[in-house]
């Protein structure tokens, strides 16, 4: 048998991981593998998909627990101006979409030649389901195509200072401090290069939540920040976006798309859709409804998305009935189902149950009953002091901590005379042995007491209107800085009489040193306690702008670090002052470290008990004592601001929208109209009374007194006795005389009177204490007799058709219309000082000539009739001669919250 042939079996360059040979193998088998090397990752491109999927992972778990990803979801029909002449989506411009599959308007986003919109609709009208929606499928598109487009990332617009950072600077912090994971590119966080180089999409939510002047600001900043190609989404209320971009028109080459009501149809297409097909029988009735012309309550209250969303919520168990919202009998309109249907929010967005780990912002776990008081007493106390904003600094203001105030500080400062006194004596008999130097421990905590009081004192002349106020924390050694913070605050001819009293103060004490035997230790004490001590503390006790704050957390954080460095600073100097009076004295008796440590701790139990921090301190454990707020109460809005209850703007919450505020305050808005509050979109980063435990119904009671007032300051100013008012064709005039009551210094009584119980106390005379308490209690009461004595004030308006005419006392004028801006209600205040009392006030164009300064009561406004009221109602018949002579310039006057905003 002849041999077969040789055969040579080569396998070279091959990239296979598996050779497979069918046969015979003859001769020897060469193989030859060269490992292919892997394509080379762009790093940009790594980091740009791994924040992609972290983006994805967070917000889809965030649009589960809302439930807008349902599989039969919400159609919201949109209205669109497209930039583009040949978009393949012009044909909805000026006329109306839909978003039932989110993918139409992506698909339009996509085709934009600049990738640039704008949505806009009304509180709860799904403007920011539909982004957050948008922002999803985006995401899922880039992530299953392995695309290169821009990572879309959510962002809310309350922590940008526009006026300090640019856009690329906030949105690269942003993203670093919210992923901190992304891949690193040569050691850093690829924040900035993802950004500046075009690889993030901005959504940025909450334009409507901004002051009015930030609004602008950020309009403009956007303006000037958007390169060319540069994408962006931007969220808004339609009211609020065309104000800021009233002065620079809207965005350039950028989409406007609307959101619009539920139509009927779509309603019960949606319902449909979503209801298990069991319970479809018990929304027959309501589907029904839906679909009759002309549409029925039910049907204008569904037309919301948020009552939308609300009513499958409250009517998703068995032993519900939907159809009681078609009984006319009970839900006679739109409004009284939209306030039924509120009753289910709380535990609509307040789920008891566990949230999904990849939700970025999830709030926390409440017992929604307790919640539910929680949040009807924030609305009541809000609704009572006729105002919108929550300002935890403003929280002591509350009639139940006003009662409780005396009582604790009085505890308090027993305790803390007694503490001292025992420090004293413990302290002095470890150094000396002898009691022979106790006086002097207790002199130097009351001299500590006493100057640290005087600084307070100075601190309040300083900045006098924003007196109260959260501290912003600036750096006492950053000097340049500090002093800039500490102006803004205050004029220069204020800080100028300040630093006169400073200066004039230390001459005086400096001479009388230099004349005595003691000079070198009162030398030292002048110059720490009333030379440096007033300079740093009016440093540090800059007041926050809690308008353009970056949160309420930030705030409470700025006062507590304010605080430390106060007493890290201001009450050291204090106790040097006092410890000079032994290290430097001709006769060294040993204790001045007890000295300084006394001095420092007299002037510590000022600092802290005068505080914001202090006076919230006790606001909150006293409300919670009583079961009206939570221990947590922070927490807890933090938690209610994530839900979508409340909203953040500035340094203060408020809630979502003022008939939400109405709901839970128990009080119906007048007007019972549409409801516009919060979308039940997820939170945007971070973005978004508590009733008492008592047995009566929240809201009803506690704002009967007020209203009772109101409608007493709402009699025609003609029918009050000391009141003329002269009236005809071309002019309203009003006359009157007013005798106010002189309030004011009970601020000054209620920290001299304490100051002088403890300084008292240290020596042991309780009872000589107690007598100044009340000697200073009765000197307050003298002073608001005798000011009530004084000759009353004359008060003139005259109101024609080209001018304002006033006299209030001694000062008078003339204004023509075209001079002032607006006319409103406003709170007076005098020489800086804020009153409680409301009055009619003008606000005039820049450039204008203004009225005495005396009547000044903010930036650009003048107050021209006092009317010394406590609630900003109107006399019926001034307020239709404002309306009828100052036009739209006349702003009318909150009569509840469902007006404020």
């Amino acid at each position: 048998m002849s041999s077969s042939p040789p055969v040579h079996n080569i396998v070279s360059d091959s990239t296979i991981g598996t050779l497979i040979q069918v046969g015979v193998l003859n001769g020897p088998l060469h193989l030859k593998f060269v490992q292919q090397a892997p394509e080379p990752v762009d790093p940009l491109e790594l980091a740009a998909h791994t924040l992609a999927l972290s983006v994805f992972s967070e917000w889809r778990a965030e649009a589960n627990a809302w439930g807008i990803a349902h599989a039969a979801p919400m159609r919201i029909r949109w209205r669109a101006s497209w930039p583009d002449a040949d978009h393949p989506y012009t044909g909805y411009g000026d006329g109306e979409g839909d978003v039932d599959h989110v993918g139409t308007m992506a698909e339009a986003f996509l085709t934009l030649t600049r990738q640039r919109l704008v949505v806009l609709g009304e509180s709860g009208a799904g403007k920011t389901t539909l982004a957050v929606l948008l922002t999803l499928d985006l995401l899922t598109r880039r992530i299953k195509e392995a695309g290169e487009g821009p990572v879309p990332v959510i962002l809310p617009l309350e922590t940008w200072n526009a006026e300090r950072d640019h856009l690329h600077t906030w949105l690269a912090a942003r993203i670093a401090e919210e992923h901190p994971g992304l891949p690193r590119i040569d050691g850093r966080h690829p924040a900035e290069r993802l950004v500046s180089e075009g690889k993030i999409l901005p959504v940025l939510d909450g334009l409507d939540e901004l002051p009015p002047h930030r609004r602008a600001i950020v309009v403009e900043a956007l303006h000037h920040a958007l390169r060319d190609g540069d994408p962006l989404i931007l969220a808004s209320r339609p009211a609020a976006y065309r104000e800021a971009a009233s002065h620079l028109g809207d965005l350039p080459a950028t989409a406007v798309v609307e959101a619009m009501p539920v139509t009927g149809r779509d309603a019960r297409t949606h319902l449909t859709g979503a209801i298990p097909r069991s319970h479809l029988e018990r929304w027959q009735p309501v589907l029904d409804e839906l679909l009759k012309s002309p549409p029925k309550p039910v049907a204008l209250a569904l037309s919301n998305p948020l009552m939308l969303w609300l009513a499958r919520r409250v009517y998703a168990r068995s032993h519900t009935e939907p159809a009681e919202l078609t009984d006319t009998g009970r839900f006679p309109d739109r409004a009284s189902i939209e306030e039924h249907l509120l009753e289910g929010i709380v535990p609509a967005v307040l789920s008891p149950l566990p949230h999904s780990p990849d939700r970025l912002h999830a709030p926390g776990r409440w017992n929604t009953g307790r919640a539910r008081r929680y949040l009807g007493f924030l609305a009541t106390h809000l609704a009572r002091r006729h105002e919108t904003d929550f300002a935890w600094w403003q929280l002591y203001r509350n009639p139940v901590v006003l009662a409780v105030t005396p009582f604790v500080l009085a505890a308090v400062c027993a305790v803390i005379a007694w503490g001292v006194g025992a420090m004293g004596t413990v302290l002095a008999g470890t150094r000396s042995g002898t009691e022979s130097t106790r006086p002097g421990t207790e002199l130097a905590f009351s001299t500590g007491l006493v100057l640290t009081g005087l600084l307070l004192a100075f601190q309040r002349f300083w900045f006098r209107r924003f007196d109260g106020r959260p501290r912003r924390l600036a750096n006492p050694f950053r000097v340049g800085a500090a002093l800039r913070s500490a102006s803004r605050a205050v004029s220069v001819g204020r800080a100028a009489k300040a630093v006169s009293i400073v200066i004039g103060s230390t001459t005086l004490l400096s001479a009388w040193a230099l004349a005595t035997a003691y000079t070198a230790p009162l030398m030292v004490m002048t110059v720490c306690s009333t030379l440096l001590s007033p300079l740093v503390l009016a440093v540090i006790s800059a007041p926050s702008d809690t308008e353009d704050a970056s949160g309420p957390d930030r705030l409470l954080r700025d006062e507590r670090r304010a605080l430390a460095l106060s007493l890290a600073t201001v009450a050291p100097l204090i106790g040097v002052g006092q410890g000079a009076m032994d290290w430097l004295s001709p006769e060294v008796s040993g204790t001045g470290v007890v000295w300084a440590l006394l001095g420092w701790t007299g002037a510590a139990v000022v600092l802290v008990l005068f505080s914001p921090w202090s006076r919230w301190l006790l606001a909150k454990t006293s409300l919670a004592v009583l079961g009206r707020v939570p221990w947590s109460l922070m927490e807890f809005l933090r938690d209610a601001h994530k839900a979508g209850l409340l909203q953040r703007g500035g340094g203060t919450y408020r809630f979502r929208n003022a008939r939400l505020q109405e709901h839970f305050s128990g009080r119906r808005g007048q007007g019972g109209g549409a409801l516009p509050p919060a979308a039940p979109g997820p939170s945007t980063g971070g973005r978004r009374d508590f009733s008492s435990a008592g047995p009566w119904p929240p809201g009803k009671h506690r704002v009967a007194t007020r209203e009772l007032f109101a409608g007493i300051e709402r009699t025609p100013l003609a029918e009050r006795p000391n009141w003329e008012v002269r009236e005809d064709g071309h002019s309203f005039r009003v006359l009157g005389r007013q005798r106010g009551i002189t309030l004011a210094h009970w601020n000054t009584v209620a920290w001299v009177a304490p100051l002088h119980f403890v300084l008292f106390a240290a020596y042991g005379e309780w009872r000589t204490g107690l007598w100044w308490v009340l000697f200073w209690v009765g000197v307050g009461v003298v002073v608001t007799l005798v000011g009530s004595l004084r000759r009353a004030v004359l008060l003139d308006l005259q109101l024609t058709h080209d001018r304002l005419a006033y006299t209030v006392g001694r000062r008078s004028g003339v204004i023509a219309w075209r001079d002032i801006a607006r006319v409103e209600v406003s709170k007076m205040s005098f020489r800086g000082w804020a009153g409680s009392g409301y009055g009619i006030v003008i606000a005039l164009h820049p450039g204008v000539s203004t009225p005495h300064r005396s009547l000044k009561v903010g930036a650009g406004r003048y107050a021209v009739l006092p009317l010394m009221s406590i609630t900003s109602t109107v006399p019926a018949d001034l307020e239709t001669a404002m309306a009828r002579f100052a036009g739209t310039r006349w702003r009318v006057p909150a009569a509840g919250p469902s007006e404020i905003r």
